[in-house]
Order: C-alpha cells, then structure tokens, then sequence
C-alpha cells in the first residue's frame, strides 16, 4: 500500500462492521455517562474525554462545541450556575481548558461547604441567651444615662484655678 490514507481505508473495508457496534457503545457510554454528586470532576471528565477520544477514532465527527456542550449536559445539579454562566456568556473552550474551570468551580464549592459546614456548627455549638426583651435605660448609650452626662457637664463648677482640676467633677487636686 502506498499511503497510511491507504491502509486505513482498508482496515475500514476490513473491520467496517465491528467498528460501527464500537461507535455505538461508545456513543451510548458518553450520552448515559451522568456525573455522581460527591465524586472528583477530574474523574468525570477524563471518562468524558475517553469517550470522545474513542469516537474520534472510530470516525464519528463532533465539533468543540458539541463536545462541551455533552460534558455540560452530564454534570449534576450543583454545577448548574457554572452551567448557565457558560451559555449566558457563550464561551467557547477546549476540553482541557473546561477541566481547568471545572476544577477550579469544584475546589470553590467545596471550600463554601467547609465555611458554611463551621459556621453551622458555630451556631448549634453557642446557644444564645435567652432575653426578657430590650434593656430600658441601662445600656451605655441609653437617654437616661445621656441626659445625666449632659448635666453633669451644664453644672460644673468651673475653677478660676487653672492648675491641676479635674474636667470632670472640678475639684483641685
């Protein structure tokens, strides 16, 4: 044979029909192949990329876009507004470059569960005080004790005495 074009075109003649049952296992492996919430989007996406891989060498012809867009589809729910982010701003992206957001979406959400994980433990852990309703009137900033700092300052007494008084309370030291 002359060619490489040529040695392929006959192993298709050769092997055509084994080759379409690969296509079509491998065509429902990728299209049923659903993301289990909990497990590594690492994983997941080397399964996705496999599979495309093998349909790219059976013949089966996919754009990029396509691509992402089963990936995309195959993801669990908690990756929804990561989802919708990629198709409000329609950003077009390689399969690996998808991997490096996804992950980078995974490691975020799994840093919020850890916060909000503690923070509900905080909150269950530290019972709060029970109260009998607001403090009238014996809290620093309350009118009473306001009104008594204002008088205390209307009368004092003032010192022709410059040297050593108090502000406060006008006596001599």
């Amino acid at each position: 044979m002359a060619s490489s074009m040529d040695i392929m075109h006959k192993l298709r003649e050769m092997f055509g029909q084994q080759n379409c049952s690969d296509r079509q296992i491998a065509i429902k492996g990728l299209v049923f192949t659903k993301m289990v919430e909990g497990t590594s989007i690492r994983d997941h996406m080397l399964k996705m990329m496999g599979y495309l891989n093998e349909l790219e060498v059976l013949g089966a012809m996919l754009d990029g876009e396509s691509q992402v867009d089963m990936v995309l589809a195959s993801l669990p729910p908690s990756f929804n507004d990561f989802v919708m982010n990629c198709h409000m701003s329609k950003m077009s992206m390689t399969l690996t470059e998808l991997l490096n957001h996804l992950q980078s979406t995974e490691d975020l959400q799994k840093k919020n569960k850890k916060s909000s994980f503690l923070v509900e433990a905080n909150v269950v852990s530290t019972p709060k005080p029970k109260g009998k309703g607001k403090r009238k009137g014996k809290g620093q900033g309350s009118k009473k004790n306001i009104l008594k700092v204002k008088n205390k300052k209307t009368f004092k007494k003032k010192s022709t005495n410059t040297n050593d008084t108090c502000f406060h309370c006008g006596k001599v030291d």
